[in-house]
């Protein structure tokens, strides 16, 4: 008899073990979540749903807010991420999305992340500003920055020769500290530009303008998709590079500067102040991009 009881128990022990294991295993739950930095994609995909998430009782409910087949060629900024079990105990990582829009409406929600796919092309078709047309012969930095601010719908009405009534000007004819010389005239002796940080913090005065300087043309690409706009310092027809010295450091005498506005495989697109808006081989930007990684995102 005793025997028999220890048998019972032992089975009912095996059988509760069981439904616990069950208990567990059919439970959908947020896992982990955490911010992750910003970064943009696009769905270009009809496929999907982004979802609420709302814990009731210990478990999670996604409840769907809205289809992707909605926003085929939608933008959107990635700012959180989730680590979620589902009821087969298999995990699934999920973004948390916020659209981007110039109105005021925004979207948002969690996706499986296999629902997101990097673009293959972005082009935000920036606007073309002629340094020439005002004689600005040296006044490439002024007017991609215009470039990208009238992108932004910002200061629409202010031509190049009103923008430059505002350039910060270096005392010393030191780039780093604001424009040196004239950018109306070459000046002999002197490397007229004004470098990232300074045109930076004058492009902050109309719009959050980002120096990105260092920053591969990766992280670039990653600003054309949140629908960012970068000004780039290159070289003239994407030359090789021809050096100088001056009293603050080495220069690039054959240095240009136009407004990163897009891209696709094997290209990117500029609108180019000097010579107008095109696209041009990856490979010649690339390296002409990379001899001093100097950019400024207009955010």
């Amino acid at each position: 008899m005793t025997k028999r009881i220890w048998v019972a128990i032992a089975v009912g022990i095996a059988i509760g073990s069981l439904g616990l294991v069950t208990a567990q295993a059919a439970t959908q739950r947020i896992v982990s979540q955490k911010a992750v930095p910003k970064f943009g994609k696009v769905t270009g995909n009809v496929e999907g749903n982004t979802y609420t998430f709302k814990t009731i009782d210990g478990q999670l409910k996604m409840i769907v807010n809205h289809q992707l087949a909605s926003f085929p060629k939608t933008a959107w900024v990635v700012s959180k991420s989730a680590l979620v079990q589902k009821a087969n105990g298999k995990q699934y990582r999920y973004y948390y999305i916020s659209s981007l829009s110039k109105s005021n409406k925004r979207y948002s929600g969690w996706v499986w992340r296999s629902y997101l796919k990097t673009p293959t092309t972005v082009n935000l078709r920036a606007p073309y500003i002629n340094q020439n047309a005002v004689k600005a012969w040296m006044g490439c930095e002024s007017a991609s920055l215009l470039e990208g601010l009238h992108n932004k719908g910002v200061m629409k009405t202010t031509g190049l020769i009103a923008f430059m009534t505002h350039l910060p000007r270096s005392k010393n004819n030191n780039p780093n500290n604001g424009f040196a010389g004239s950018p109306y005239k070459v000046t002999p002796g002197v490397f007229q530009s004004i470098f990232p940080k300074p045109l930076a913090k004058w492009g902050n005065q109309y719009e959050p303008v980002k120096n990105m300087s260092g920053a591969n043309l990766s992280k670039l690409r990653a600003q054309l998709r949140l629908h960012n706009p970068v000004v780039v310092y290159v070289t003239l027809h994407f030359a090789k590079a021809q050096y100088g010295h001056y009293f603050w450091g080495t220069g690039i005498n054959n240095s240009h500067v136009m407004l990163l506005d897009g891209y696709k495989p094997g290209y990117y697109h500029v609108a180019d102040p000097n010579q107008g808006k095109y696209w041009v081989a990856a490979s010649k930007l690339t390296r002409s991009y990379n001899y001093k990684h100097f950019a400024v995102a207009v955010q």
